[in-house]
């Protein structure tokens, strides 16, 4: 694990890149050989959803330069004995599934909490604007959101004292999840035996749903257990999936500046 945790830290930028161009291309590939649902992304609709990734990768690089992996070396390094895991001194192994699994149901509750806070869900409608969910989907997030949830993870990291190298891990899956889960590609019958353990693009689809019933459930980024623990798993939609009705009522464009500036013209009404 020592050589796992040295492989992590010394290639994370690499990492990260060839982790999420690679899942980028080839879920664009299966979107187009196998799609879920028969639906036109545009170019322009493909580029504003990406010119948001790099609008928020941009802003939390300033907002907390050397970003969550620099925070968790520097904590470490000043206070080698303080968080949970110094507490419970666990195994190496063992430590970076705990923080991987505590950091899971971290975000869980995050989303869950964006969906039913008036001020959080105004930043978080804008994610949930998109009408034609796909790859690009899955970084089509508002910068006020990323930066508030910049802030909470920071916080989690901390109170972990959690290895850097696990927060790399962490990000990795982060961002291959968000990929993965917004695809409109089609698993068949894998989809429902994933969902036991993962996160699925149906899954996940269920929860863009415009129907209250719908997008109140599966809250979840990877594993889905969180949303059977807590009642609010939904294995299916009320109608076929090739007819859900994605995107929100009251936001017919969802271009770039239409969902930059959706907190500010958001109802309070939740989803």
């Amino acid at each position: 694990m020592t050589a796992v945790s040295a492989f992590l830290t010394q290639h994370e930028g690499i990492l990260r890149s060839a982790v999420f161009f690679g899942l980028l291309i080839l879920f664009l590939a299966l979107e187009r050989a196998r799609p879920r649902r028969l639906q036109h992304v545009s170019a322009r609709h493909f580029v504003s959803n990406l010119a948001f990734g790099v609008l928020n990768a941009m802003v939390l690089r300033l907002a907390l330069p050397g970003g969550l992996v620099l925070l968790a070396i520097w904590f470490q390094g000043t206070y080698p004995n303080a968080g949970l895991m110094a507490w419970l001194d666990l195994p190496l192994a063992v430590e970076f599934l705990t923080c991987l699994v505590l950091l899971d149901l971290l975000l869980y509750w995050q989303h869950r909490l964006f969906h039913q806070i008036d001020f959080f869900w105004k930043l978080h409608s804008a994610h949930h604007g998109d009408r034609n969910l796909n790859v690009s989907s899955g970084v089509r997030f508002h910068p006020g959101e990323a930066l508030i949830s910049l802030i909470i993870k920071a916080g989690a990291v901390l109170a972990l004292g959690a290895p850097a190298a696990a927060i790399i891990l962490f990000e990795v899956l982060l961002n291959a999840a968000s990929l993965f889960n917004h695809a409109n590609w089609s698993l068949g019958r894998l989809d429902g035996i994933l969902q036991k353990v993962i996160v699925t693009p149906d899954m996940h689809r269920l929860h863009h749903s415009r129907l209250e019933s719908e997008s109140r459930k599966n809250y979840g980024f990877f594993f889905s257990g969180w949303d059977t623990l807590f009642g609010s798993y939904k294995k299916q939609p009320d109608t076929p999936h090739k007819d859900i009705a994605l995107g929100l009522d009251d936001m017919p464009k969802d271009g770039f500046a239409a969902t930059l500036l959706r907190p500010f013209k958001a109802p309070a009404s939740k989803s």
